[in-house]
């Protein structure tokens, strides 16, 4: 090819490949914003929902916790117990549940993520019928009594908190000269 002949063919051109090659460029950096943002933003929805999941299920060892501790009491224990108030207990990651409210410092994991801790108080009993027992010196009644137990957990680095209340029976005796 001679030099006008290459002048008439690479001369019409007008730099059309370049505009073309940077539309596309344009075009496949838009799509990888995208494909980024969506990315994150499924993050975040995993994060949240795994840190739900966590927290519920904080709340729900608080209360098995406390279940198990109630199932272990004898009726003097029990009416002691939880008789006239109510009984916390604060789930922790180094020696099980623990008398009384949980502290700053009372994470239930090693972490240090989550708080958990159980609220148990006595909110009625229903007397068995004729269930009447006679002890020497006074006589007593089988009830069933009525405990509210109220997992409550929390994880501060995320601000969330979860509360579930749960009502359970334990049959016991109770004095005669209670029954109203």
């Amino acid at each position: 090819m001679d030099a006008n002949m290459r002048h008439m063919y690479f001369g019409k051109q007008q730099g059309a490949a370049l505009l073309v090659a940077l539309a596309v460029l344009i075009l496949v950096s838009m799509l990888g914003l995208v494909a980024m943002k969506s990315s994150i933003f499924s993050a975040k929805v995993a994060t949240g929902l795994q840190t739900d999941a966590m927290v519920f299920e904080a709340a729900e060892t608080a209360i098995t916790d406390a279940y198990n501790g109630l199932s272990g009491l004898s009726n003097e224990e029990l009416y002691a117990a939880i008789g006239a108030t109510s009984t916390e207990r604060c789930v922790r990651s180094t020696g099980g549940a623990s008398a009384g409210r949980c502290g700053a410092d009372d994470f239930m994991d090693e972490r240090d993520l989550l708080k958990a801790e159980s609220l148990s108080y006595l909110s009625g009993y229903q007397a068995i019928p004729n269930s009447q027992v006679s002890v020497t010196g006074g006589g007593g009644v089988f009830v069933d009594y009525r405990v509210d137990i109220l997992g409550e957990s929390e994880m501060p680095s995320y601000n969330i908190a979860n509360y579930h209340l749960q009502e359970t029976l334990k049959r016991g005796i109770k004095p005669g000269s209670e029954i109203e």
